[in-house]
């Protein structure tokens, strides 16, 4: 919960004491039309004041499971970022091993690009379609 968020909140607790204990001091008095349009008016500015505080709540606790659901979301595109960038390695790691032993895997990885694009290379289309042996 941020500051301000915590702060506003506070004002509007007090806020809502403040209003109950008027209501409780005007049972005191007799009942007049007066009284009772000003017992309306509390009650109807407590109830929006309450409304104020679960609207901030929620949003609160809805602020901070957006952060936890973008955190998980973060994590999850990030490990499978990983294991793709495993695989990909890994097949160039055996291009590397089996056929182009002389040849960097960053060289072996612009070759591939080319050969991606359609530019011709001096890697036959065999190998990067099946790098075993």
């Amino acid at each position: 919960m941020n500051r301000k968020t915590r702060q506003k909140i506070v004002k509007l607790k007090k806020a809502l004491a403040t209003i109950e204990q008027e209501l409780t001091s005007l049972r005191l008095f007799r009942r007049t039309p007066l009284i009772d349009k000003l017992e309306r008016h509390l009650h109807g500015e407590r109830s929006y004041i309450k409304h104020q505080l679960q609207v901030l709540e929620r949003s609160d606790k809805s602020l901070k499971d957006d952060q936890d659901s973008s955190e998980m979301r973060a994590k999850a595109a990030n490990k499978s970022r990983s294991t793709k960038m495993k695989r990909i390695w890994d097949y160039f790691r055996a291009i590397q091993r089996n056929y182009y032993p002389d040849k960097s895997l960053r060289e072996l990885r612009s070759l591939f690009k080319k050969q991606k694009e359609g530019i011709e290379t001096d890697i036959s289309d065999v190998v990067w379609r099946n790098p075993s042996p």
